[in-house]
């Protein structure tokens, strides 16, 4: 009888584990681009509370908001701070408690016309936010002093009055050129009194300064500076040490290469900083510093530990001890470094450790994995809890497969690399597979969920993903991050062709004929060199990659990336340039390709990715080039990242799978689909709206078309209560019930057989067309048909 019931047992949470599965949805680009992201997080003095900054998407502005919210260590409600509509960032509770800082560039009054970014005030008892300065060129950072009575911030120097006037009155009669390199600003730090508001310039200092730490006993100021300012010359930054009282300062550190992240010890005996362990390569392993302050003694903490330093945080309650994160592997860890150079780990596993805060109880982390957004947890009493939920709805996602895997290269060495598998994912079958370059190349692909590269929306979409960590990647050794010097796509192109190999011919997993790379940065360069040099990629998508490494030097603001990782100047070493650029090789391409560049980026610019068209074109090759406004390096715009989703997808489906664009059964919302010649796609979904003149018990959805006439549109008449259907996946249907419209501010529905014709006319090609669904018959997720273009149908989540 017992054997009876277990059985019975098994087979029920089978069936339920089953139901729970089948009703998980479809993880998309706009569900990955719809995750609550925190930063930022800093504790009270009695580490009672946490305050951190949460940014949230709208896809209506195309934007991401960040507020201010807060929690208590010990979990609870969280908490939202600020509510306006301009950004939040930085927040930073006063040594008493009593306030919270933040710097933000919301309008004090409606008069404001130009509001820069300033400090404001948020009394932790209650109250509202008040602006604190007016720096008239806004703040950069800022810190508080040890007494609580004032902030130190950092601004840039104002121009004297006649001199702005006289710019602006050229720039209105166009007299405006601009002289490269000239119109230089220096960094000024002040303090500002927080009760009267009374401010004081204490230093001029030059263009480079940068980074900076206040002393225990609030008498000097550690920063560093590169002295020009110039972001390409990050290997020249010095620490100064600056006396408060009287504006001198004196230059603490001489060594080559340049040291970051200042920061005083809580005793005030040491400065602690990061830097790289090689001088001479900015992409060497970074390692722990400490400085005495007084006599410029130097010693490096980490010098036996092969591992690279990302952060660090000094403990409040343990003298000498500094909470390290490091960069191990796929994975970023907090390590125990003490004065005496003992390194110990001290939080690790399967996770990515990010921001960092201490107080003398407690310590605050930021904490995400493969399957999890970043959540906050709180260390305490030997305890690690996690206290925030920030997005529960992930639970409700399908997500594939997510393993580290381990390979021999060409020459022995072991590389790592993320492997996700396709939801749904069956044993012996072979699958699509895209190799996700990362950038850099001093850059690495950790083992998250929340990645550039989407990995879990192309597993949501049955493509396997392998995004390598090859050599000349950050989080090994620094032997390992250092190997590609002088050659850019040699052993890092073979470690990931290797790669490729254990998949498909150890796992036995991918398709050796279905085959897509894609990339960005250095990623868009090995996407690029490997489709010269190889023609097993069936589809290749480039995203703001290299082409040209002359080009690439002549027109970044990172000018001296090639000559660190080449040796030398073009001028002096010309073959190196030629033989390592995939220009050189541009007749080998066969594979089609995808080319995506941001206008306005200023470090990989535009102009490789012209090049590689261009050349291309005139070859006869299959290509196509997109260009986002607006955008630098790397998209940051939400609805470009769903445009620059959907094109790869629609492009490595095309030329890997054979699905042409406008022969999908099913689209989704953002997504063009082409028909008859037109395009046509759901703009937005508003659900539970409710009309005047109907009962508040009904609920309807509001979904917002938008057509777009191609050269060959034929003109078409449409009805709305009948060619417009919405149905459940049970099979429910409703028709439209109509259009909604707004008078007076009241919301309607204009009902009835209402018929128009879509025609293009002269300029004339958008149509945007809003509809009503009455859903109260429906459940769950809902598809959308439109009866003249029978072909396909709309998700709508």
């Amino acid at each position: 009888m017992r054997k009876i019931i277990f059985s019975l047992i098994v087979i029920f949470l089978s069936f339920s584990l089953l139901c729970a599965q089948v009703q998980k949805k479809k993880f998309t680009i706009r569900d990955m681009l719809s995750i609550n992201v925190p930063s930022q997080i800093d504790i009270s003095p009695d580490g009672k509370n946490i305050v951190f900054v949460l940014s949230k998407v709208d896809f209506e502005e195309s934007k991401y908001n960040t507020d201010l919210y807060i929690i208590s260590s010990d979990g609870g409600e969280v908490r939202q701070l600020t509510f306006s509509k301009e950004n939040e960032r930085n927040p930073k509770f006063s040594p008493d408690g009593k306030f919270i800082a933040f710097i933000s560039n919301r309008k004090a009054n409606a008069d404001e016309k130009e509001t820069k970014e300033q400090i404001w005030l948020l009394p932790v008892d209650g109250g509202e936010a008040y602006k604190l300065t007016n720096s008239p060129e806004g703040v950069i950072s800022f810190q508080w002093l040890p007494d609580s009575k004032g902030i130190l911030y950092l601004t840039q120097e104002t121009l004297p009055k006649p001199e702005k006037e006289k710019k602006e009155r050229d720039k209105k009669l166009k007299f405006d050129p601009t002289i490269v390199d000239r119109e230089k600003y220096r960094k000024e730090f002040y303090i500002i009194d927080v009760k009267t508001k009374k401010e004081k310039k204490i230093f001029t200092g030059d263009y480079g300064i940068d980074q900076f730490d206040v002393s225990p006993d609030g008498k000097l100021i550690v920063y560093n500076t590169n002295y020009t300012g110039d972001i390409d010359d990050s290997k020249k930054f010095d620490l100064w040490i600056l006396e408060i009282e009287t504006g001198k300062s004196k230059q603490l550190t001489k060594r080559p290469g340049g040291e970051r992240q200042p920061k005083w010890s809580p005793d005030g005996r040491y400065i602690a900083f990061v830097a790289d362990l090689d001088p001479k390569f900015t992409y060497s392993q970074e390692e722990l510093f400490i400085v005495d302050p007084q006599t410029g003694d130097l010693k490096i903490l980490t010098e036996n530990f092969d591992v690279g330093i990302v952060g660090y945080e000094f403990s409040r309650s343990e003298p000498g001890v500094i909470y390290a994160r490091t960069a191990s592997g796929v994975y970023t860890h907090i390590y125990t470094v003490s004065i005496d150079g003992k390194v110990k780990e001290f939080l690790g596993g399967e996770k990515v450790f990010g921001d960092i805060a201490v107080s003398d109880k407690v310590i605050s982390f930021l904490i995400e994995d493969k399957y999890n957004a970043p959540d906050i947890y709180v260390f305490k009493n030997g305890e690690l809890k996690k206290i925030t939920n920030l997005n529960p709805q992930l639970e409700n996602f399908t997500f594939g497969e997510q393993t580290v895997i381990r390979w021999k290269s060409f020459d022995g060495w072991t590389i790592e690399g993320i492997l996700v598998k396709p939801v749904n994912f069956e044993t012996g079958k072979r699958y699509p597979m895209l190799v996700a370059v990362h950038g850099g190349p001093y850059g690495r692909i950790q083992n998250t969920l929340r990645q550039y590269y989407n990995l879990q929306v192309w597993a949501n979409e049955g493509y396997l993903v392998f995004a390598p960590n090859f050599r000349g990647s950050s989080g090994y050794t620094n032997k390992f991050g250092i190997s590609n010097f002088k050659d850019l796509g040699g052993g890092d192109f073979k470690d990931i062709m290797t790669g490729i190999d254990y998949i498909v011919k150890e796992l036995k997993i991918a398709d050796e004929n279905k085959l897509g790379i894609f990339g960005g940065s250095y990623g868009g360069y090995m996407t690029n060199w490997a489709i010269t040099q190889t023609d097993r990629f069936k589809a290749a998508v480039s995203m703001f990659g290299i082409f040209n490494l002359i080009t690439d030097y002549s027109n970044s603001y990172l000018p001296s990336w090639e000559p660190d990782y080449l040796g030398d100047y073009y001028w002096n070493n010309l073959k190196i340039y030629l033989e390592r650029s995939p220009f050189y090789y541009v007749k080998n391409i066969k594979t089609p390709v995808l080319i995506m560049h941001g206008d306005e980026d200023p470090n990989t610019f535009i102009s490789n990715s012209k090049e590689m068209y261009q050349a291309l074109k005139h070859l006869g090759k299959t290509v196509e080039f997109v260009r986002y406004p607006r955008e630098a390096h790397g998209f940051r715009e939400p609805n470009h990242r769903i445009d620059e989703f959907y094109r790869c997808l629609e492009w490595f489906n095309k030329y890997l799978l054979g699905i042409e664009p406008d022969k999908k059964p099913i689209v989704r919302v953002d997504e063009w689909v082409r028909a008859d010649g037109w395009e046509i796609k759901i703009v937005k979904v508003n659900k539970n709206v409710n009309y005047s003149g109907f009962d508040t018990t009904r609920k309807f959805v509001e979904i917002e078309l938008l057509f777009k006439a191609g050269e060959n549109a034929k003109p078409f008449e449409i009805t709305v209560t009948s060619d417009f259907t919405l149905f459940d996946l049970a099979g429910n249907k409703v028709s439209s019930s109509g259009i909604p419209v707004e008078v007076s501010g009241v919301k309607g529905l204009l009902t009835g057989d209402i018929k128009t014709t879509l025609e293009a006319k002269g300029e004339n090609r958008y149509y945007p067309l809003k509809l009503a669904f009455d859903v109260v018959n429906l459940k769950g997720e809902m598809k959308f048909k439109i009866s003249k273009f029978p072909q396909f149908e709309f998700l709508v989540d």
